[in-house]
């Protein structure tokens, strides 16, 4: 398709960053050092760019820095709901049963709850926290967004609100979903604090980037029983260390970074780093330009 182009592999031919005009994937630190004065463009084929913007050199020059956001975001709201209806449906305790051979007539004993009517919270606006609220509100459950960056707004059941209101909304919220990219401002932003704000009864959600939130006061909440449940898909740490106290907290599931994995998303973000080539190579205005400063 573009006979004109010639595409170096980075891991066989890293010296090829020398004469590169663009970089598609992460670009590593030590990578960009021997970038050549030809490098205009870097484009990420996952939505976060934490670790590109991370290198201060980089954010200081004209380097364009873009994305695929959009890709993902129907896949990530889909895990983050299989990680909430899994701790309602206590489907992993059900899936012990199954590999041990018991079986609790209609669930007796066995604590389950429903989504229905409960509180969202949902932290983070963009495309995957508005379609995990598109399937929130099919839910019928009561959903808040709140944002860095958006304007407050209300559109049919959904409300959007400044971040500004986190700590108050964070007291009646029966579902925290995180969902913000991680950035100077979202680091630590569900801080011991603000885990001691959250309800008894309510669970939270993690599904964007680790670092968020405050891991070690998370798993004190859910040992001591002041915390009814949590779901992970990222950590501070990856991979998690095999001895990770978050290994073995009550009610918590656990998933590897795995909340976008599937074909679908493969073809989506080609789709978008694809039209991003042509783009590029006609010099047409690119899709999906970070703000390197902001950190999405």
């Amino acid at each position: 398709m573009f006979p004109g182009v010639t595409f170096a592999p980075a891991m066989t031919d890293p010296d090829g960053i020398v004469e590169a005009d663009a970089f598609i994937g992460r670009i590593p630190a030590e990578v960009y050092t021997q970038a050549g004065s030809k490098l205009r463009w870097v484009h990420s084929t996952g939505a976060g760019i934490e670790t590109i913007i991370a290198i201060p050199e980089l954010v200081a020059s004209e380097i364009v820095v873009t994305n695929t956001r959009g890709a993902h975001a129907p896949f990530v709201a889909e895990h983050a709901f299989a990680l909430l209806l899994s701790l309602g449906r206590n489907l992993a305790g059900f899936a012990y049963d199954q590999r041990d051979h018991v079986y609790r007539a209609y669930g007796r004993d066995v604590p389950m709850y429903s989504v229905y009517g409960k509180r969202m919270l949902i932290l983070g606006m963009g495309n995957i926290g508005r379609a995990i609220a598109r399937r929130a509100l099919a839910f019928d459950m009561d959903v808040v967004g709140l944002d860095l960056m958006a304007p407050e707004e209300t559109t049919g059941d959904l409300r959007v609100l400044p971040m500004e209101h986190l700590d108050i909304e964070l007291q009646t919220a029966d579902v925290v979903m995180v969902a913000v990219p991680y950035t100077a401002e979202t680091d630590n932003l569900i801080d011991a604090r603000r885990i001691g704000l959250i309800k008894p009864d309510a669970v939270v959600i993690g599904i964007s980037r680790g670092r968020i939130i405050d891991e070690a006061a998370l798993a004190e909440r859910l040992r001591d029983g002041s915390l009814a449940g949590a779901g992970l898909d990222v950590f501070a740490q990856e991979p998690l260390p095999a001895d990770h106290f978050l290994w073995d907290a009550p009610n918590l599931v656990m998933t590897p970074h795995c909340a976008p994995k599937s074909a679908q998303t493969r073809d989506r973000e080609f789709e978008i780093t694809f039209e991003n080539v042509r783009r590029f190579v006609g010099g047409e205005p690119l899709l999906n330009v970070c703000d390197k400063v902001a950190g999405f």
